[in-house]
């Protein structure tokens, strides 16, 4: 018999609780279930609906819609996603390096704290699943491995991207004779960090999908240090008398989780 990944998760938190010697409190893991069972349903190909929703008739959709509006109004919702029907086989560790590394990310109270919190958690759970005998010890490695490499870069890129968030708010360092301009034109979407200069505080940043150039912007030091060649911006930037200011800004995602278009393999067509 198949273990499934609910089970595991429950058993794991009453584990938790009852061994003094996992020094993790039940509100954290809870909550790394929860935003991972999130994730897990809505944001990865693990469960697919067997019928899209532009292909079903309209009047099933409005059935479901109404259904919807109805126990959402009598406070009859689901507490909880339930993941029983998901194998732990099918849970690859590169699911990991997508929830901590893109959705957690996307989240605006995230802090680096909470990231290093979810990682401990999920890390903790692996080696617990190891001694269990439900994870091998190839697919335990994997999932350390992974989170070796996705919880640091996670840290850094949520910090970042509260001290740039802090930065605009601020008035992103625009000087005093331009404060009284209007923009000349906006770029936004997201923004690869293609080059920085450290020394002169600056940054390259090329948007992906886009025909704008590669554009300039300069920040203090406290925020360069924390910028890498990679990192994905999620920015709108705006230009005023010649110089690109950071107008908005969103999440940071580290570069371990995006791919240059030129990198991405794409199988051979069979015919």
């Amino acid at each position: 018999m198949d273990v499934n990944v609910q089970d595991m998760m429950d058993e794991f938190v009453d584990e938790a609780v009852l061994n003094e010697a996992v020094a993790l409190q039940r509100d954290e893991i809870e909550l790394c279930f929860n935003m991972l069972a999130e994730f897990l349903v809505y944001y990865s190909n693990l469960f697919q609906d067997g019928e899209d929703a532009e292909d079903a008739p309209m009047d099933d959709w409005e059935a479901s819609l109404e259904s919807y509006v109805e126990k959402l109004f009598d406070g009859d919702m689901e507490g909880s996603i339930d993941l029983t029907s998901l194998p732990l086989k099918a849970f690859d560790a590169e699911y990991l390096r997508d929830f901590l590394g893109w959705h957690v990310l996307r989240e605006p109270h995230v802090s680096s704290v909470l990231v290093e919190s979810l990682g401990e958690v999920l890390r903790t759970w692996a080696l617990w699943m190891q001694a269990q005998h439900a994870l091998d010890d190839v697919a335990c490695h994997e999932w350390c491995s992974v989170l070796d490499d996705v919880v640091a870069e996670a840290s850094r890129t949520a910090k970042v991207a509260h001290l740039l968030l802090y930065y605009v708010r601020l008035g992103a360092g625009i000087a005093p004779r331009l404060r009284g301009q209007r923009f000349e034109s906006f770029v936004e979407g997201h923004a690869r960090i293609e080059r920085r200069d450290v020394e002169a505080k600056q940054v390259f940043l090329g948007f992906d999908n886009q025909d704008a150039p590669v554009l300039m912007l300069t920040f203090p030091h406290d925020i360069m240090q924390y910028l890498r060649e990679g990192d994905v911006l999620d920015v709108e930037v705006g230009m005023r008398g010649g110089e690109w200011t950071m107008v908005d800004v969103g999440p940071v995602y580290p570069p371990c989780v995006y791919i240059e278009a030129d990198e991405l393999k794409v199988p051979d067509k069979l015919t």
